[in-house]
């Protein structure tokens, strides 16, 4: 196990377990890893008792309820799951460390099963694994490090949380995407652009958004968005089953478009400049991308030849000054990007190209 054998002192049931001491600046800390039963133990709290307190009470932000189901499939979900090391506060007079001969830093942490624990960081991971483990009692077994600070009372909990989170930036979805190689549409956008000549090159990987002479046509999380679209009707389950096939469907589709769509073909071939493209066409826009993805979708799901489907895209008009966009993504001179007017304009090229009722015009939502 993680810890070592309990005693009873004074009636009280201690916990010993091997650690490393450290210092940050005046801050002594202890590392040592715990098992996920023993996590469950010691740092569980009632987050409704956190939520009643005032703001300024509170050690902590107020526990997000809907990101404890997320994390608890994660680790259910995945045998290669990790996390980082859970932060803890706990009385400075309540531990008791004991250096080994080997090394002053390296020895044996004792301290009360009874203490009073402050998660400083990690309540959502600590409240994901406690779900876990009911699911899975056997993952009991598994180890988390945890880094464990003497506690300075309320506001010196509440500074701890402040600084910790302080340096932490929140990395692009870009970023996210690139990195991610479990969630089947991040493997399937990765692909894309390594494979079709309109992104292979021409996509930034770090950026969610491109500055007016970007050398880049997309960013990953705009090619991402728009092949979620266009395979939106794909349950979790096919991914899993079926991902080659869906793979392959997506390449192929966003290699046909590229052909249909002005004036995609001659940025594949470096004809023109992706920058240049974007000051005349709207089809260089993240738009316009998630909305031909939509509409790719609509048409794949209605069966038989989706190609012939969508062969009107040719005919289209995509420069910005055309009448057609405004109100539905253009007020004036200006691209309206938001989700109400991507879906509109996602209707808009449905009705287009004839995938909706041609007597019924859909309605721009910035008339």
């Amino acid at each position: 196990g993680d810890h070592g054998p309990k005693e009873k002192h004074m009636a009280v049931q201690m916990l010993t377990t091997p650690a490393t001491r450290g210092h940050m600046g005046q801050t002594e800390y202890f590392t040592a890893n715990f098992s996920l039963g023993l996590i469950d133990k010691l740092f569980t709290y009632n987050p409704d008792d956190m939520a009643e307190l005032a703001v300024e009470e509170r050690t902590q932000r107020a526990l997000r309820k809907g990101r404890v189901p997320e994390i608890a499939d994660y680790i259910l979900n995945n045998d290669d799951y990790i996390f980082s090391s859970i932060t803890v506060s706990v009385d400075a007079e309540q531990l008791e460390f004991t250096e080994s001969e080997i090394d002053p830093n390296v020895g044996l942490l004792k301290l009360p099963m009874a203490a009073n624990w402050i998660v400083n960081d990690g309540q959502h991971r600590v409240a994901g694994i406690v779900e876990a483990i009911k699911q899975r009692p056997s993952l009991r077994n598994d180890t988390i490090s945890v880094v464990l600070l003497p506690d300075g009372g309320l506001e010196r909990s509440q500074q701890i949380f402040s600084d910790l989170n302080r340096t932490v930036v929140k990395t692009s979805k870009s970023i996210d995407i690139l990195f991610d190689h479990r969630s089947p549409i991040n493997r399937i956008t990765n692909t894309i652009v390594e494979r079709v000549a309109l992104f292979v090159g021409k996509t930034d990987k770090e950026r969610v958004s491109l500055s007016v002479r970007s050398s880049a046509f997309a960013t990953l999380s705009s090619v991402q968005v728009a092949t979620a679209a266009l395979l939106a009707h794909v349950a979790e389950v096919e991914f899993a089953n079926e991902y080659d096939t869906y793979e392959a469907v997506a390449i192929e589709f966003w290699e046909h478009v590229t052909s249909l769509v002005t004036p995609w073909a001659d940025i594949a071939t470096g004809a023109t400049k992706p920058s240049e493209a974007r000051a005349t066409y709207l089809s260089s826009y993240a738009i316009l991308l998630a909305a031909i993805g939509a509409v790719g979708g609509t048409a794949i799901n209605a069966g038989a030849d989706w190609k012939a489907r969508l062969a009107p895209l040719k005919e289209i008009d995509f420069r910005k000054d055309h009448d057609d966009w405004q109100g539905y993504c253009m007020a004036g001179n200006e691209v309206v990007t938001r989700v109400s007017t991507r879906k509109s304009m996602a209707e808009l090229l449905r009705w287009m190209v004839g995938l909706r009722d041609a007597s019924s015009k859909p309605e721009g939502t910035l008339v």
